[in-house]
């Protein structure tokens, strides 16, 4: 199964262009389908990996359901490279 990553931490983010609608659509196209698994985070920092649906996506891709991570950015995983790195 193809996952979708979205978040935003500001409302402001959400007004301009980087909503997560507008994510999860940009990111269904990447995927080519609509059969894909969203996790979603609104209104928590990238600063964190304390995040409920990160949380909950990483348990997933461990437990064999998920084969792809999309992401509208790679800042939407982590503002620190190291984390999404070691993600």
């Amino acid at each position: 199964m193809i996952a979708i990553y979205v978040r935003v931490s500001t409302e402001e983010q959400s007004k301009k262009g980087y909503s997560l609608r507008n994510q999860i659509e940009e990111c269904k196209k990447k995927a080519n389908t609509n059969q894909t698994l969203e996790y979603i985070d609104d209104g928590y920092s990238g600063e964190f990996l304390e995040r409920p649906g990160l949380t909950k996506l990483r348990q997933d891709v461990k437990e064999g359901h998920i084969s792809k991570v999309i992401c509208y950015d790679p800042d939407r995983l982590s503002r620190k490279l190291m984390n999404a790195v070691c993600t």
